[in-house]
């Protein structure tokens, strides 16, 4: 079976620093242990990128998205299976409101 290539936004990439910086002003091991967690987590979309479960919309989306959760964060992405990529769009935080999601 082909691995599909996983691709983080350079959002995703935002938010994950934002993440960290914001658990290492109270700890270093547990901003490191929740930053591998989440790389973790979204590893298994290069073997099963359909694991996700489809992501909601209340208005219509030009792409359809899908999410893992670890943790508190959510792990928002889309799939082209006809080119076998995952794109990471955005890490959100499930305490804060949804409507500030940045997809």
């Amino acid at each position: 079976m082909k691995k599909a290539q996983v691709i983080w936004s350079n959002t995703a990439l935002h938010d994950m620093e934002t993440i960290y910086d914001f658990i290492v002003e109270k700890s270093q091991p547990a901003a490191q242990r929740i930053i591998e967690t989440i790389l973790g987590r979204a590893k298994q979309l290069e073997s099963f990128p359909e694991s996700g479960v489809k992501q909601e919309t209340v208005k219509p989306a030009v792409k359809e998205y899908r999410y893992l959760v670890e943790g508190n964060y959510k792990i928002l992405y889309s799939y082209q299976a006809e080119i076998q990529r995952v794109y990471i769009a955005t890490i959100f935080d499930t305490r804060y409101n949804p409507e500030k999601m940045k997809v």
